[in-house]
């Protein structure tokens, strides 16, 4: 992408970082994970995929001993890896065991001091609940990125948001990198904090129409996760 197009990007997408990190998260079914992750600041872009197995090339229909899971790449000067975990205990019940594997809660950690963070966390989880944790931390595997169709499943729910977007970012891979993308599928699926949206609102590329119908959708929804 050269420069005079770059300028025409949502103004939150022209935002540069110097120092981006990576977490990968398994909490349940990916689709509310991505939306959950992708709606809190400090983080720049988020995906979905499958890891922590042996089999070459799951898909969603054929995951086999592979676990759903959301890749974040974040800005550590806005948003702290102990933050994240902080997030992803409360997020989910990571004291019950999965009625899946694709649904087991797993933290997939980038480097040793993600491990020993996580390792805190973990302790510290249980003894906020004063259960067992049944997360399991696993050294990070190959991420094996999920169709087109599962990635921003809460704002392909959401046409008029999502081809407004699509416009912009008419390359699958494009709209996937897209923080503003990322930002918008969290609001639409009801995730987020209304003063991080109104901030960012003029931001996200959208016509003041389709802003409208983001700020109306979001205020109307309830905290939701994800249903199969």
């Amino acid at each position: 992408m050269n420069q005079l197009e770059a300028t025409k990007l949502p103004a939150i997408d022209q935002r540069t970082y110097d120092n981006l990190q990576t977490a990968t998260f398994a909490l349940g079914c990916f689709w509310g994970a991505e939306a959950f992750f992708g709606a809190m600041a400090g983080v720049v872009r988020t995906r979905v995929g499958y890891a922590g197995g042996t089999t070459p090339l799951p898909t969603y229909r054929s995951i086999a001993d592979h676990i759903e899971t959301v890749q974040v790449e974040f800005d550590p000067d806005q948003v702290t890896y102990p933050h994240l975990l902080e997030r992803f205990f409360a997020h989910h019940s990571p004291t019950k065991e999965p009625r899946k594997r694709q649904y087991t809660s797993a933290i997939f950690y980038h480097s040793p001091q993600q491990e020993q963070w996580a390792k805190d966390a973990i302790k510290a989880t249980e003894a906020r609940l004063e259960q067992t944790v049944t997360t399991e931390l696993i050294p990070y595997p190959t991420f094996y990125l999920a169709q087109e169709r599962h990635q921003k499943w809460k704002l392909r729910r959401e046409p008029a948001v999502f081809h407004e977007l699509q416009k912009i970012y008419p390359d699958e891979v494009e709209l996937n990198y897209s923080t503003a993308v990322a930002r918008v599928n969290g609001y639409v699926g009801g995730f987020g904090e209304k003063e991080l949206l109104m901030e960012e609102l003029g931001s996200l590329g959208l016509s003041y129409p389709v802003q409208q119908l983001l700020l109306a959708h979001f205020l109307a929804q309830p905290m939701t996760g994800c249903s199969h």
